[in-house]
């Protein structure tokens, strides 16, 4: 006869009725949420290739003068790059690169002699999933700016800046292209390879399908007046509770957006997202209820903010609905980037609202 143990009785604080908090590691376990691989090598390995001792322009610039531009050397890419898809179905590429690069410019005459000639540098600071594709910044640096290096250094300015952006654009496009259409882990044929690299096939195909070919014009500048403003909208499977904690405990801010974040909940509070992308500071916080947050974008001119009022209210039993109204948005960054208001509510659907809810199982999402 074997002896069986009392069993727990309810609200006496049996140690039996615990469930042991794993932190962050119980947050995915056994990848059940989302699996994550890193495509940090991938770019890197790209912006070797397409710019590392290659030509990337050449051609007639007018006036009988050719001229050619070249990238030299990869001086500088670091940063974070992955891949990550829900439970075996949506994919997500996020990123935040830093690249630096190297270029030399010739112009010649129909005779072949050189007229003029440069060389410089060409910094990105921030690449990354916030911005429009070809929303990043581009600074210029030319070694020397004297009479035989101004048509050279031109040519890298007003045909270089484009040709560039439009090299960078082309990989991402084409990685998502290529990964969206991949079959999950569990299905790939490389069953074997690391998990935290993107498989191999999936990134062939992709290097093969970065044929850099297309052109781009760089967007003109312009200072409209910071009067744009979103309103959304978006219902989720769970309590208030829940998700106004995925607007105010760091741990779960950084779960989703998958990168640096730091919040507050005290007015006067500063914030900040995607490894400082987005930043700002609290202004008023209802727990449960409201945040009011002001809010700027990195590449904004110095010193502009917009508001963003958060509501959170319950949307029948265990689910709730969030809704953002954001005013005072710029109609263009301190770069000339224009289409600031449609650039902040993209991010706010896919980048916020949609990835907590593939990141926590809070719903389907609804601007993928």
């Amino acid at each position: 006869h074997t002896r069986q143990a009392p069993m727990a009785k309810f609200d006496e604080a049996d140690p039996r009725w615990k469930v042991q908090d794993l932190g962050e590691k119980g947050r995915n376990v056994n990848n059940w949420h989302w699996t994550e691989n890193d495509c940090f090598p991938w770019f890197k390995e790209q912006f070797n290739k397409n710019f590392e001792d290659v030509v990337i322009l050449s051609g007639p610039t007018g006036n009988g003068l050719v001229g050619e531009l070249k990238c030299t050397k990869v001086d500088k890419c670091t940063g974070e790059a992955s891949l990550s898809r829900r439970k075996g179905k949506k994919v997500m590429l996020l990123y935040e690169l830093e690249l630096n690069l190297k270029w030399e410019a010739t112009i010649t005459d129909s005779g072949g002699e050189t007229v003029s000639s440069g060389k410089g540098s060409y910094n990105m600071p921030c690449i990354d999933t916030v911005e429009d594709l070809d929303g990043f910044e581009v600074q210029v640096k030319c070694n020397k700016d004297k009479a035989d290096n101004e048509v050279a250094n031109k040519y890298a300015k007003s045909e270089g800046v484009a040709k560039v952006k439009a090299i960078i654009v082309s990989c991402i496009e084409k990685l998502k292209a290529e990964t969206s259409q991949a079959p999950p882990p569990s299905q790939a044929s490389d069953a074997d390879a690391d998990s935290s690299t993107v498989s191999s096939q999936v990134l062939t195909a992709a290097l093969k399908a970065a044929a850099i070919d297309a052109g781009h014009t760089a967007k003109a500048h312009s200072s409209g007046k910071a009067d744009g403003t979103i309103n959304i909208s978006s219902d989720f499977n769970a309590p208030v509770r829940e998700v106004f904690e995925c607007f105010t405990v760091p741990q779960r801010l950084m779960a989703f957006t998958q990168s640096r974040a730091q919040v507050g909940t005290n007015p006067g509070d500063t914030f900040s997202l995607f490894d400082g992308s987005i930043s700002g500071r609290v202004e008023e916080c209802s727990k449960d209820q409201k945040l009011v947050w002001k809010w700027r974008q990195s590449s904004w001119a110095e010193g502009v903010f917009s508001t963003c009022n958060i509501v959170f209210t319950e949307n029948g039993a265990g689910c709730s609905r969030v809704a953002v109204t954001q005013t005072g948005i710029p109609q263009s960054d301190a770069h000339g980037n224009d289409d600031m208001v449609r650039v902040v509510e993209e991010g706010w659907k896919r980048n916020i609202l949609d990835r907590i809810k593939m990141v926590f199982g809070f719903g389907v999402p609804e601007f993928h």
